[in-house]
């Protein structure tokens, strides 16, 4: 991954695609013809995001093209689990295919199933780690605390991630309050040490931030600057140990692993 646009001819996007359509990331207008939906902008890294059980090979077969008609510099994966990482891996190799180079999973202080599969396996395989989602959907910024009345952002977000009565979300919760006075000892906001324990991470290459107001952007920044203690990140392994998400509904990845006709009943 040694891209190196010129200074001031990148921006960086998400643009989530369904049903296995490539998710571009950090576009570059050239003036030629894009990838599809891209108009005239070319992509620097498309990503796969993991939707079904189709054929990983001509996913990639398909992201190759794209890459060899020079619209896409890099392909890569989103949300995929470590078998399926290999798996493409595999597949590119054996039909000398592109391979992934990147893949853009969950990761927060909340969401931690990561670290024990998905982590180790892009490292072993050369790949970056371009997580999303480091305040777990706002649980890490402070909106949703104990006795707060404030309910999601938007009505279209899950209700299995955020209806606070659910048992799983209620450990969420508890999770919070303990990190919010931690933070606060440490005289930190809540969610600079959220960030930190992301970007901090030796597996993680960057973190996808999502402000929406220049407020919010101010408020993330200040955790490039953070170096979290040996204590501190102690204290956050025991409110949730390593490779634990508290609610695993927002591990977003593996969904294919675990579907009904994947189990044993």
């Amino acid at each position: 991954m040694n891209a190196d646009p010129s200074p001031g001819d990148g921006v960086v996007i998400g643009n989530h695609g369904r049903g296995g359509l490539p998710l571009a990331v950090g576009l570059r207008e050239n003036g030629g013809v894009g990838a599809h939906g891209l108009g005239h902008l070319h992509a620097e890294v498309a990503q796969a995001a993991e939707a079904d059980d189709r054929d990983l090979g001509a996913r990639s077969g398909a992201l190759t093209d794209l890459v060899r008609q020079g619209k896409v510099r890099y392909i890569g994966s989103s949300s995929y689990s470590g078998s399926r990482i290999v798996e493409a891996q595999w597949a590119s190799r054996e039909r000398h295919l592109e391979r992934f180079v990147t893949e853009q999973p969950p990761y927060s202080i909340l969401v931690r199933g990561i670290e024990e599969d998905v982590l180790p396996t892009v490292r072993r395989h050369g790949m970056g780690t371009l997580t999303y989602s480091p305040l777990s959907g706002c649980w890490l910024s402070g909106r949703y605390r104990k006795n707060a009345s404030e309910g999601p952002a938007s009505a279209a977000r899950p209700q299995a991630r955020f209806d606070m009565t659910t048992p799983a979300n209620q450990r969420k919760l508890d999770a919070v309050e303990r990190l919010a006075v931690l933070a606060e000892k440490s005289g930190l906001t809540l969610i600079e040490p959220a960030v930190a324990f992301v970007i901090n991470h030796p597996g993680v290459t960057s973190a996808i931030i999502g402000p929406r107001t220049m407020e919010q952007l101010e408020a993330f920044l200040p955790a490039a600057d953070v170096t979290l203690s040996s204590d501190v990140l102690d204290a956050i392994d025991e409110i949730v140990a390593p490779g634990v998400t508290v609610n695993p509904v927002d591990n977003s990845y593996g969904d294919f692993e675990l579907r009904v006709d994947q189990r044993r009943r």
